[in-house]
């Protein structure tokens, strides 16, 4: 049996960016992420409490990595997937909304 992970980053080519009609809108991606950056905050803490929990269960010791971590690297992954999702949409759409 072989398995076949893709890891690679769909990237965005700048010239697409002059094709949208109306323009690409910068600042529309920007405020999307900076609106998915705080719920990608909440998961990330969530997350990281979660870890934080199960290493007290596994390991027998209290942890402050998960709560410490999760939450900055939740808000930085919702920053960037709201931003790339909004980029996308701008792109597939042909037009800035």
């Amino acid at each position: 049996m072989h398995i076949e992970t893709n890891t690679s980053l769909q990237t965005i080519d700048c010239l697409d960016l002059i094709t949208v009609t109306g323009g690409y809108d910068w600042s529309q991606a920007l405020q999307a992420g900076n609106a998915a950056a705080g719920p990608g905050r909440q998961a990330g803490e969530t997350l990281g409490s979660g870890f934080d929990a199960a290493y007290k269960v596994v390991r027998g010791q209290d942890s402050k990595i998960g709560s410490t971590v999760g939450g900055p690297l939740g808000a930085a992954v919702g920053w960037a997937g709201g931003f790339a999702a909004n980029s996308y949409q701008q792109l597939a759409h042909g037009s800035a909304k």
